[in-house]
């Protein structure tokens, strides 16, 4: 009996002993009232909204597009976002503005082939981008044969897929990468693919 007490009691001392070595990392966490640790995220800066001068640059420019008699709704939304879309159809014109002058044949000879439009697109977007490189996101949409078909995209996807900036090209004094760039991708060839990449046909009219 003796001899078990003392085995009991060695054991112990072992196990005391053993719970002292033990690091503090194992040994139980002790509450505290640090907050947890939340690892940062990279925010994307805001977009600049657009200037006084650049409202004046968009207003000056709506009447220069080709069909601009035709266009319903010009206009900056969410501070730095084009949008732009023509009537669907004559009579939706009419119905609208029913002085117009405008002739049924004089609207349809504005647009008289898809690639018409598609020229008209891609030629407004990347003009504007240049023209205001502070616009973040431009949506364009005109018809053909009685439906819309138009682009919807924001300026960093256009850049990318043409591998340039527009603000850089604005800024470069005497515009000749501006004048390369126009010179390249004013083309047929070009535009179609253009179109491809971005332009699509939408059901009905989004306002």
């Amino acid at each position: 009996m003796y001899k078990q007490l003392r085995l009991i009691g060695i054991i112990g001392i072992l196990m005391v002993t053993l719970g002292a070595c033990v690091p503090q990392s194992f040994a139980g966490s002790t509450p505290t009232d640090e907050p947890p640790r939340v690892e940062s995220v990279d925010v994307p800066p805001p977009q600049p909204n657009l200037s006084d001068e650049d409202l004046k640059k968009f207003q000056e420019f709506i009447p220069s597009i080709r069909g601009s008699s035709m266009i319903q709704i010009a206009e900056i939304r969410n501070q730095n976002e084009v949008f732009i879309q023509f009537y669907t159809s004559y009579k939706e014109l009419k119905e609208a503005k029913p002085d117009s002058p405008l002739t049924e044949e004089e609207f349809n000879s504005y647009f008289p082939a898809i690639d018409t439009v598609h020229k008209l697109i891609m030629e407004v977007t990347i003009r504007l981008l240049h023209e205001i490189p502070a616009v973040r996101k431009i949506t364009l949409n005109a018809p053909f044969k009685n439906q819309l078909y138009g682009i919807d995209a924001k300026r960093r996807s256009i850049e990318m897929y043409l591998k340039a900036s527009f603000k850089k090209i604005h800024d470069e004094p005497g515009q000749k990468q501006w004048k390369e760039l126009v010179k390249k991708l004013f083309t047929t060839k070009e535009r179609d693919k253009f179109a491809q990449r971005f332009i699509r046909p939408y059901p009905s009219a989004p306002l």
